[in-house]
């Protein structure tokens, strides 16, 4: 347990540096990282509310990413049962690529361009909640649009849904949809080393290779967004997709597992919900340019809310959870050199530690730096760092598995060469 200053910000707030359109969207989008655990109350009934109570919710699913269509509806179906969602007003759309091999008498492969049929549009009307399943994004954008790029009648009526005050939500491939443009594939360290990739024709785009931009359904409107973020290294790949769209896009949200960030259109508010977070990026004053063919990128700033933060879209401010404290004057940690490897390779030093245990709680520093090899000698050197904006807020657990809120620090990645010495 640790000791407090008297006087600390209950309800300290950044003015961030971009913003987005006022006319927004009145939906509400709920975006999940992947990974949506039956028992995950906070979600589960934060969109069942927005959707219009247990009583009056009407989902409609579509099962388009998966590869085991049926299966996704099941599943999903008997959680929102198990939330008192009436099993009358939970509808399959069956629109998807793929055959699921547990149904021995359907073959939803058939079900390929349903997305035309006006009866399904109709009901998707009807519903207050879209649900996207997980799976693969690329087949939910194949099987929504006709030929020649235009929307069928059932993803017109999934907008008409989302601009008339409904629901629209998503996990892992249903969340990567919301944006456009959309991350398709692809991970950190491949985006570092390869960059951004438009124009991939074939079908299963290779991790390493880069990372795949290609177009999404575009829901959410202030910004990227990318799921499975710090359980699966991501934050380079987004970082470098961001930076490629810098003339259009300057905010990136990266959501965590089992974790939702939530658009209000109505409160014009995002906030978080679930176990785990959701990292902010903030390109406007990143810089990014090319040292032997590699990237080096400069100035990004990065926030990080959690459970009950809330971003203000009108004001562009970060407002922590009511209880949570200040980092400053209170750090719990003394350790001057938090210095750690391989951080996009998904070890246990991951992104989260760094940026609170070893920084903004850390009352010895104010940089942390992370090496990630790329070969025998070489790597990219990523360096967080506070600012006279960083601020830190946390929940004290007698656990010691503080909560925490991370506002406005900078990361930089740069490519370096590196020389080992053995000692004598």
């Amino acid at each position: 347990m640790r000791k407090f200053n008297t006087v600390f910000l209950l309800s300290l707030i950044l003015i961030l540096k971009s913003g987005y359109c006022q006319d927004l969207p009145k939906g509400s989008l709920v975006i999940v990282g992947g990974g949506l655990e039956p028992d995950n109350k906070s979600v589960f009934t934060q969109m069942i509310e927005l959707s219009g109570g247990p009583e009056k919710a009407v989902f409609s699913i579509i099962p388009s990413a998966s590869g085991v269509a049926t299966q996704t509806f099941v599943y999903f179906r008997s959680e929102l049962i198990s939330y008192g969602v009436k099993p009358e007003n939970i509808h399959l759309i069956p629109i998807a690529m793929a055959d699921d091999d547990s149904t021995k008498n359907i073959d939803e492969s058939t079900w390929l361009n349903n997305a035309n049929d006006l009866k399904l549009a109709e009901m998707v009307r009807k519903s207050s909640c879209v649900w996207f399943s997980g799976g693969d994004q690329l087949r939910t954008m194949k099987t929504l649009h006709k030929a020649d790029g235009s929307k069928t009648p059932v993803l017109e009526a999934v907008w008409e849904v989302f601009r008339s005050g409904g629901v629209v939500g998503g996990t892992s491939a249903g969340a990567a949809i919301m944006s456009e443009p959309m991350i398709g594939a692809g991970n950190s360290m491949g985006a570092l080393k390869h960059g951004v990739i438009t124009d991939y024709k074939g079908d299963d785009f290779p991790d390493s290779d880069g990372v795949l931009l290609t177009h999404g359904l575009g829901f959410f409107p202030l910004g990227m967004v990318d799921q499975h973020f710090n359980a699966r290294a991501r934050l380079a790949r987004l970082v470098m997709v961001m930076m490629h769209e810098k003339k259009t896009v300057n905010l990136g949200f990266g959501v965590d597992e089992n974790t939702a960030l939530i658009y209000n259109g109505k409160l014009k508010t995002l906030k978080v919900a679930g176990a785990a977070g959701v990292t902010m990026i903030n390109t406007t004053d990143a810089t990014i340019s090319q040292v032997q063919n590699l990237p080096l990128i400069k100035n990004v700033t990065i926030s990080y809310l959690d459970e009950g933060d809330v971003y203000d879209i009108s004001t562009k401010k970060i407002i922590p959870a009511e209880g949570k404290k200040s980092t400053i004057g209170n750090e719990f940690y003394n350790v001057s050199n938090p210095a750690q490897a391989g951080m996009f390779s998904g070890s246990a030093t991951n992104f989260l530690n760094l940026i609170t245990v070893n920084l903004i709680d850390n009352m010895a520093v104010n940089k942390v730096s992370n090496l990630n090899f790329t070969g025998a000698d070489a790597g990219f050197l990523v360096t967080f760092s506070k600012t006279p904006e960083s601020k830190g807020f946390f929940t004290d657990k007698p656990t010691g598995k503080d909560k925490y809120t991370v506002i406005g620090i900078r990361m930089d990645i740069e490519p370096v060469q590196i020389t080992t010495t053995p000692l004598k």
